[in-house]
């Protein structure tokens, strides 16, 4: 992210660095800003200063002077030349040439970095790839580790290591995981469950194209099959 200077005009010669960005120093500036019945602060200038919201530029550090005409966009970070405060005791902040900036209208220091959530496709993409590789695990009964599964164990380790998700450790828990739907509505990433919803006695994860993986039964291990007239699940769980 780059510091926000085309905004206003910027008269320094100097400049300085803070978090390898570069940002426009005044402190070299011959011009005095301060106005009257404001005070100059000399300790505790932040170097930078970002948008909380739209804030608009005054020409002096004073709700009562001339509005300077432009506006700073939110959530931008500004370099700092001087700061004040009025006779009413606010702070200002000055932040180029006649363009000076209330404190509540912004927060010191660079904004802070966000971190976007994944898409729903790419944690679906995420959950499938991890559930196909354990396929081979063993069924184990009670079991919830890549050392063996059961069908709820193997759907809530899947869940939590693809997604972060905690889904609940048996199928009742994890008909809670989110929203009902029917099999015919079930999308890939989805639960399949087998019995009457409070009393389910298996679990799967959708794969699409009528297809689920699952730690089926003792004796078997964790496998993609068919979903069919034969083994048909009772309801589906959209949770991503």
């Amino acid at each position: 992210m780059n510091i926000k200077k085309s905004l206003v005009t910027f008269t320094a010669a100097a400049s300085l660095a803070v978090t390898g960005f570069g940002l426009s120093n005044l402190s070299g500036n011959t011009e005095t800003h301060t106005a009257h019945a404001a005070t100059t602060i000399t300790e505790g200038v932040p170097s930078v200063v970002t948008t909380t919201t739209t804030a608009k530029l005054y020409t002096e550090p004073s709700s009562n002077s001339k509005l300077e005409g432009r506006s700073l966009a939110e959530n931008t970070p500004w370099a700092v030349g001087q700061a004040a405060k009025d006779d009413a005791g606010n702070i200002w902040y000055f932040v180029g040439t006649n363009a000076w900036v209330r404190g509540v209208d912004v927060t010191v220091g660079q904004p802070e970095a966000t971190t976007q959530a994944p898409s729903t496709q790419s944690a679906v993409d995420s959950l499938i790839s991890t559930a196909k590789s354990f396929i081979g695990t063993p069924y184990v009964w009670g079991g919830k580790t890549p050392s063996g599964f059961d069908c709820s164990g193997f759907t809530s380790y899947v869940y939590q290591q693809a997604t972060g998700k905690s889904i609940g450790g048996y199928t009742v828990a994890q008909e809670s995981a989110g929203q009902q739907e029917s099999v015919q509505s079930a999308s890939a990433g989805d639960l399949l469950f087998w019995g009457n919803q409070g009393s389910t006695y298996h679990v799967g994860i959708y794969l699409g194209n009528n297809q689920y993986i699952a730690a089926p039964q003792p004796g078997e291990s964790v496998k993609i099959s068919n979903i069919s007239s034969y083994f048909m699940p009772s309801f589906a769980v959209k949770v991503l």
